[in-house]
């Protein structure tokens, strides 16, 4: 829309010295006959442009001219671009990018140098560690369903490698453990579920429209992402010294004890998947599970088979 695109060039003017015709044109991909004529727009509506010839021209807006930065102080505008830049990171979103881009117009000249400082002593970096990237594709469609409450089609593989045709009303983008989700009501199971967005694919977007539900989006607790049914189990592992203080830091808010061999035993209740699998094996042979025995011959059987891959003539 034109009055976005205004809005938007008056927030780059103010945070840019300078920039062409064409600079704009490309961004919002449109003429530069088109950006003159918005130039025309703004001077109309009292913004002070300015215009320069030559290889070092462009549009610019005087110095003195600033919106009211009285809302906010140096500080607030310190952890909320320092947030920004974090999710924008993760999520790889132009509009959080436009939006930081009119945040630092916010930034007096004065407290540049001090505001330089504080970035020194706090980075945020949401990005995911594992190594598996969402599909900015896919995120902007789930983005763009969710504004536009329309349906969304896809196949999904939840952590046990099952693969089913789900059919979603998206309400909430979610970020947590390093991985963007998307929170909606699943038309198969006729509940709310959460679908981790790099598990998502041949996603489409749906004609048909729903109106979104009463229900109050509530931040997802560590059960739901872990698991599609709910399949819970009591587990008591048994971790050698070595690692305790590692367990400690992972575990702490489960039951822990300590025996007579200083060996660390936890007590957490967790879904029975892929994902408790891999977590117990990446300990190695500094963990034992105690309990449920059904468990235990489970992960003996999985540590046979690698061992079985790894054996040589």
């Amino acid at each position: 829309m034109k009055i976005d695109r205004l809005l938007s060039i008056i927030i780059i003017l103010l945070n840019r010295e300078r920039i062409t015709a064409r600079e704009l044109g490309e961004r919002f991909r449109v003429s530069v006959r088109t950006i003159q004529r918005d130039m025309d727009t703004l001077c109309a509506a009292g913004i002070p442009i300015r215009s320069e010839q030559g290889a070092q021209g462009g549009f610019g807006i005087i110095s003195d001219y600033r919106f009211d930065r009285q809302l906010v102080d140096s500080d607030d505008l310190y952890y909320i671009l320092t947030a920004l830049e974090g999710i924008s990171l993760a999520s790889n979103n132009t509009q959080i990018s436009n939006t930081l881009e009119k945040i630092k117009t916010l930034v007096r000249d004065v407290h540049v140098k001090e505001f330089e400082k504080k970035k020194e002593r706090l980075y945020i970096d949401f990005s995911d560690l594992s190594g598996i990237k969402h599909n900015p594709a896919v995120f902007k469609l789930v983005h763009q369903c969710i504004d536009e409450s329309c349906l969304i089609g896809f196949s999904y593989t939840d952590s046990g490698y099952h693969s089913s045709q789900r059919t979603i009303e998206p309400m909430t983008l979610v970020f947590k453990w390093y991985s963007w989700y998307v929170y909606g009501y699943c038309r198969l199971r006729e509940d709310y579920r959460l679908f981790r967005i790099s598990r998502m694919h041949d996603v489409k977007m749906l004609p048909e429209r729903f109106h979104r539900r009463e229900k109050v989006f509530h931040p997802p607790d560590e059960k739901e992402l872990l698991q599609e049914d709910k399949h819970i189990i009591n587990i008591k592992l048994r971790f050698d010294s070595e690692v305790r203080r590692v367990v400690r830091e992972y575990f702490q808010d489960h039951p822990m004890t300590v025996d007579a061999q200083g060996r660390l035993i936890v007590e957490i209740r967790l879904p029975a998947n892929e994902w408790l699998y891999g977590l117990i094996l990446s300990y190695g042979d500094k963990v034992q599970v105690l309990e449920p025995a059904s468990l235990a011959t489970l992960i003996a059987e999985r540590v046979q088979k690698i061992a079985e891959k790894y054996s040589f003539p």
